[in-house]
């Protein structure tokens, strides 16, 4: 792009001032300031002058309600006429999606299904560890016999050495 001078730019930015004043952004701030800049090399987000990533930008959007998966906010011709056509189950759809409960369903499921992969690793590393502290047992009462072994061994080979040495004197 170029400027009203005909230099090109290196850089834009749009900024868009939210009114917090009823605490629909989950910030404790009267004014919600977000900033996009974009320059040649990289795009940079800012909530109050302070730099965060495009998914903050997001998560916070869809807080207060914004959501990309809701088409709703302008009401197109012809949507009324079908929103009083609709079954009462798909309006209490249309009812969540335009309330943006859906974004938190959608998280809460997959919330849910990470519940359910970290209970199934937890149960895993519990039969690993059962396994582990089973073998360990075995293990120490191998260890237990090795050394009754070289025990009974060790006074063995004193006994052949006294037999030994006793035979000998006898050859003598």
């Amino acid at each position: 792009s170029t400027t009203s001078s005909g230099a090109t730019a290196m850089s834009a930015y749009v900024e868009i001032v939210f009114d917090n004043s009823g605490g629909r952004f989950p910030v404790d701030h009267e004014e919600v300031v977000l900033r996009r800049t974009i320059g040649l090399k990289k795009d940079e987000y800012f909530m109050n002058r302070k730099r965060i990533r495009k998914s903050d930008v997001v998560n916070l959007l869809e807080s207060a309600g914004f959501s990309r998966s809701n088409p709703y906010y302008i009401v197109q011709q012809g949507k009324v006429a079908a929103l009083c056509t609709m079954k009462d189950r798909e309006r209490l759809q249309l009812l969540k999606e335009v309330a943006g409960t859906t974004v938190y369903d959608e998280r809460r499921e997959e919330s849910l299904q990470i519940l359910r992969d970290s209970t199934s690793k937890r149960e895993k590393i519990e039969e690993v560890i059962s396994y582990i502290e089973q073998r360990l047992e075995e293990l120490n009462s191998e260890k237990e016999e090795l050394a009754e072994c070289q025990a009974l061994d060790k006074k063995r080979r004193a006994f052949e050495y006294c037999l030994y040495n006793s035979e000998l004197k006898d050859a003598r």
